[in-house]
């Protein structure tokens, strides 16, 4: 009975510690996306994070796309890019409903030059959020993230007026 109550306790400690990394995780992002200067620092971060998740493998793959934005050889550039590319392609098809893999996919295919002919998935992620995102809750991301990836669909023109409307109620709701 002690030892279940342990092992229970110990699991428990588990996920809160991986979701708190996790949203240390979103957190860095979102200061890299403000100051990409600091692409540097987030890679290294998300190097020393722990955890498994598809999600934490996701930000892990895309600090290689952001540090990318640091280098100034070319072709470091787009070694860094295309070790991006593997593994978050990877992740997609392990765990396709993923808002927030597809979410990071968007925001780095968004921003890749057209020419590296990498951008492919922009409709295809961003009409897949837009679907499921009244599945907020239940994917633990929490309301001001949700309305983060809204934002970044509204100033990126990737939503029309009645989506707006659709997510806005989705949003409001949770």
């Amino acid at each position: 009975m002690f030892r279940s109550i342990i092992l229970l306790i110990f699991f428990q400690t588990l996920g809160y510690a991986s979701a708190q990394s996790l949203k240390d995780v979103r957190s860095e992002f979102h200061k890299v996306v403000l100051e990409p200067s600091q692409s540097k620092h987030f890679h290294e971060f998300m190097e020393e994070i722990e955890g498994n998740s598809t999600t934490l493998r996701a930000y892990k793959a895309v600090s290689h796309a952001i540090l990318a934005q640091s280098l100034w050889n070319p072709f470091s550039k787009l070694s860094q890019v295309m070790k991006y590319d593997q593994q978050i392609e990877s992740l997609v098809e392990e765990d396709p409903t993923n808002i927030e893999i597809r979410f990071l996919r968007l925001a780095i295919e968004c921003h890749l030059p057209s020419f590296l002919g990498m951008s492919t998935h922009v409709k295809e992620d961003s009409q897949m959020i837009i679907n499921n995102m009244s599945s907020i809750p239940e994917i633990q991301i929490d309301k001001s993230y949700g309305q983060y990836i809204f934002y970044f669909l509204l100033e990126t023109n990737l939503i029309t007026p009645d989506q707006i409307s659709l997510m806005e109620h989705n949003l409001s709701m949770n």
